[in-house]
């Protein structure tokens, strides 16, 4: 068997050397130390003993000489037992809460410190709030949790006693004045005292309805800046009182964001102007854009979104833009509702948006826009009514009486945007008839005149009659006389227009009116259509060689020219003619069935050699006056052809 000794029982052997100088036995026999001669009886000395066999025994100092695991010299293990019998246990071993026991042998206790020196603390307590603070040393912390485990949430932080704590949390409204038990969550809403008394953000909620509110500019898409610093929306208070802005919820539906207006001061905005929300407020950064409010998440999408304003559980505006599909879209400039129209209904019209032109700021790079200001007049916007827009050429678009090809008016402006300020003429029209069916209305341009004295030219329209006349304007004889004369075919009103032009410009037009009733007499015209007429032609005939017969050419034809000109009417009623071939029309044509004058040719009448033949063609002409009265009258016409 091979036995390990220790220093210190090595030293120990040495020692006992050192003391027995005669171990061999003496030959006069053993003898102890007190003299006394022993030699003769039995040794007393008695061997040290290991009994756990470690090499050590108690008197070497081995602590424990049954367990060959403890003795001097030895190194300690991390058990809660002195195994180097030096009267100290676990010596030099880790202690991270110094209390005299090793970390490896240590418990973990709710103090608030690493017992166990596993880097972790308090592990395997409570911790309800889930702050890592365990509940047996947490302390209660204004934060909606019940950080100390005693059953209560935000005990101390109730100043005011009205069971509402200054803390909050996701779920529970926080008491916006712990100082006045009357303002807190639950408390109801005192209408008009500017006050959120209830703690939910808004200020006398009850008061928002749609449209109070309306979108009256945005900047999506800034140039000078980045975004979003330099992101805006403009808003205009389209009611009589001033508006609270706090607890106003903004969202941009495309991407989800949404932030609620708070302050500890009120946000407000007067009737009838205009208010700035935007992500940056420091004119250094933002573009120089004067921000009445800084918005947090919230982004306005360069291309396609919907803003949203709610106030209330209210849906105040909305305004969406499209990438220009139907909504302006730029970059650098704001887009804006046309001046003028500030409704959150109007600005729901894509027409009525419009880019800005002109910058708000005196820098040269700034983007353009007007925050805080009145919009520009959209010039593709009619804005007066009068037909045009600024890109048409309205000259004046808050004029309805200036437009391109206007009535230029008595007035030395240009009405008619031409470039040029003149004065219009003025035209004068009236009319004198005996009012009877028939009669002739005479229409007269008496009164009209030109300021600069300049010649006038007339143009007459019949703008209105009965329902049953065919009359037209064509029937004015004549329309662009002065003084033109009209016979009406039927009872009724008769309307009448006059427009001057003094060779520039032409006068408002002016209307008389005539009414026509039926006569109550009438005579039957006189019909005349002239004297009978005749004509003599000759033919050539030629001889056949060798016989004694001839062939001749037609006669020439000649045209007869007929006229109704002599009929008269006792009642001077203007008369209608009707022209027709009664007998003898076998070589005779008419050049006109209608009119006062017609014309009659005979042609294509063959001629005989030696002879002559006689056409002769009755003319019927039957004058009509305008009650239906007729008359016929026949004119004869005779042709007599020769052959020679």
């Amino acid at each position: 068997m091979t036995r390990t000794y220790s220093a210190a029982s090595t030293f120990l052997i040495a020692l006992l050397a050192l003391a027995l100088p005669g171990c061999d036995a003496p030959s006069g026999g053993d003898k102890d130390e007190s003299g006394v001669d022993d030699s003769a009886g039995s040794d007393t000395y008695v061997a040290p003993t290991d009994a756990d066999g470690d090499g050590i025994t108690v008197g070497d100092g081995d602590c424990d000489d049954t367990n060959a695991a403890l003795y001097p010299g030895r190194g300690e293990d991390c058990d809660g037992i002195d195994n180097n019998c030096n009267g100290v246990v676990d010596e030099g071993l880790a202690d991270t809460d110094s209390d005299g026991t090793a970390d490896c042998m240590d418990l973990e206790e709710c103090d608030g410190v690493d017992n166990d020196g596993d880097a972790e603390i308090d592990e395997g307590y409570a911790d309800a709030d889930a702050d890592g603070i365990a509940d047996c040393v947490g302390t209660e912390i204004c934060d909606g949790l019940d950080n100390n485990a005693d059953g209560r949430v935000d005990e101390g932080y109730d100043a005011d006693g009205d069971g509402a704590t200054q803390c909050g949390s996701a779920t529970v409204v926080a008491d916006c004045d712990d100082a006045n038990a009357d303002i807190g969550p639950g408390s109801g809403e005192t209408a008009g005292d500017l006050i959120d008394n209830d703690c939910d953000g808004v200020v006398d909620e009850g008061a928002w309805a749609a449209g109070d509110l309306a979108i009256s500019e945005l900047m999506n898409n800034p140039a000078q800046v980045g975004d979003p610093d330099g992101e805006w929306f403009e808003v205009y208070n389209t009611t009589s009182r001033t508006l609270i802005l706090n607890g106003l919820v903004i969202s941009s539906s495309v991407d989800g964001d949404e932030h609620m207006v708070a302050s500890d001061e009120l946000v407000l905005v007067a009737p009838g102007d205009f208010f700035v929300f935007g992500g940056n407020d420091d004119p250094s950064v933002n573009g120089d854009v004067p921000v009445g409010y800084v918005w947090e998440n919230i982004s306005l999408s360069n291309e396609t979104d919907e803003l949203v304003l709610t106030a209330d559980g209210i849906m105040i505006d909305t305004v969406t833009w499209d990438d220009g599909r139907t909504m302006p879209d730029t970059d650098g400039a704001s887009i804006g509702a046309d001046l003028g129209t500030y409704s959150a209904i109007l600005n729901d019209d894509p027409t009525l948006w419009c880019v800005a032109t002109q910058r708000w700021s005196t820098d040269p790079t700034a983007d353009l826009g007007s925050p805080f200001a009145e919009n520009e007049y959209c010039s593709t916007y009619d804005h007066d009514g009068d037909g045009y827009n600024a890109d048409q050429g309205d000259c004046d678009e808050e004029d309805a009486t200036t437009y391109p090809g206007a009535w230029e008016g008595t007035d030395p402006a240009d009405n008619d945007c031409d470039g040029v300020d003149e004065t219009a003429p003025v035209a004068n029209a009236s009319a004198t008839t005996t009012g009877y069916s028939c009669d002739d209305i005479y229409l007269s341009s008496a009164g009209s005149y030109d300021i600069e004295s300049a010649p006038l030219t007339y143009i007459w329209e019949l703008t209105s009659a009965p329902a049953t006349s065919s009359k037209t304007t064509a029937d004015i004889d004549t329309s662009t006389s002065a003084n033109p004369v009209f016979n009406p075919d039927e009872d009724g009103t008769y309307v009448f227009t006059l427009t001057v032009n003094d060779g520039g410009t032409d006068s408002a037009p002016t209307s008389v009116s005539v009414s026509i009733t039926t006569r109550s007499t009438n005579s039957a015209p006189v019909a005349d259509a002239g004297a009978d007429q005749s004509y003599g032609a000759t033919s050539t005939c030629s001889a056949v060689a060798y016989t004694t017969t001839y062939t001749c050419d037609d006669c020439d034809s000649y045209t007869y020219t007929l006229s109704g000109a002599g009929s008269t009417d006792a009642d001077a009623d203007d008369l209608t003619y009707a022209w027709s071939i009664i007998s003898g029309g076998t070589y005779a044509t008419l050049s006109s069935a209608t009119g006062e004058s017609t014309t009659l040719t005979v042609s294509g009448v063959p001629a005989t050699y030696g002879s002559t033949d006689t056409e002769t063609v009755q003319v019927n002409m039957l004058a009509t006056d305008c009650m239906g009265a007729m008359t016929p009258d026949v004119v004869q016409v005779t042709y007599t052809c020769t052959g020679s």
